[in-house]
């Protein structure tokens, strides 16, 4: 049976964000791209991390008894590792970025201040700085990020969320298959890689050179290809069949 892929995108993002990747994939995979709660088309609603959890089982419950794999990137990745115990044998692998920090100790002195610059500033002065830094970035999911809106003021709901997790517990508890992608620049995450590895000896942790955070937005072309070949490996068979074989 064909696997759905589920993309789950970074805090203040939407779905847009894996515009580049999803055309890529969706020629030969089914792909999804929800909005997470306080995002894109979901802005009117509190981030938690129970609700964004939840939206996950939601479509997992919808596609059953179809496999899944998830991809997600920085609050993505945080969201796919805690959705997994509630997946079960429906999700049958993950890659994902941005998510080997845990966030504990003197590392959350740097999400604090950016907490307490998003008080000082206007939203409309921050969303001004994100969309202009999109622009210039990510020119090939700019349109369809900016489309769906920028959710500037569900960062700090969505750092607080984090805080209240051992993600270390999580990584050792996650069974299926793993890939954890890190940008080279991305020092905090760079960081977190040994304990990750201590947490689950069994993940494939990888980097992109060059890069900070966002790897999926940074190299979209390089992260295509891990998911296209990590679906390979979990399925040599055959059994699990692109779309277009």
């Amino acid at each position: 049976m064909q696997p759905t892929l589920i993309l789950v995108h970074g805090a203040v993002l939407n779905g847009g964000m894996w515009a580049p990747i999803a055309a890529d994939l969706s020629r030969d995979y089914n792909v999804l791209t929800p909005d997470l709660p306080g995002h894109g088309s979901r802005a009117g609603e509190k981030f938690t991390l129970a609700a964004a959890v939840a939206t996950l089982t939601d479509i997992a419950k919808q596609l059953a008894p179809a496999p899944i794999v998830l991809a997600g990137d920085s609050l993505g990745g945080y969201t796919s590792l805690a959705a997994a115990a509630s997946l079960g044998d429906q999700l049958r692998g993950a890659v994902l970025g941005g998510c080997t920090m845990n966030f504990r100790g003197p590392q959350m002195l740097v999400y604090q201040a950016q907490i307490a610059l998003t008080k000082i500033l206007k939203p409309e002065t921050i969303r001004a700085r994100f969309e202009t830094r999109i622009r210039q970035d990510f020119p090939q999911a700019a349109t369809a990020i900016l489309s769906r809106g920028l959710a500037v003021t569900a960062y700090e709901d969505a750092v607080e969320e984090l805080r209240k997790v051992d993600f270390r517990a999580v990584l050792a508890s996650f069974k299926p298959p793993l890939i954890l992608v890190n940008g080279s620049k991305d020092l905090l995450h760079v960081l977190g890689e040994k304990g990750a590895r201590v947490s689950n000896p069994r993940a494939d942790i990888r980097r992109f050179a060059g890069v900070g955070h966002g790897v999926t937005l940074w190299r979209p072309d390089m992260f295509a290809k891990i998911l296209r070949d990590f679906l390979l490996s979990l399925d040599p068979a055959g059994t699990i069949a692109p779309a277009s074989s």
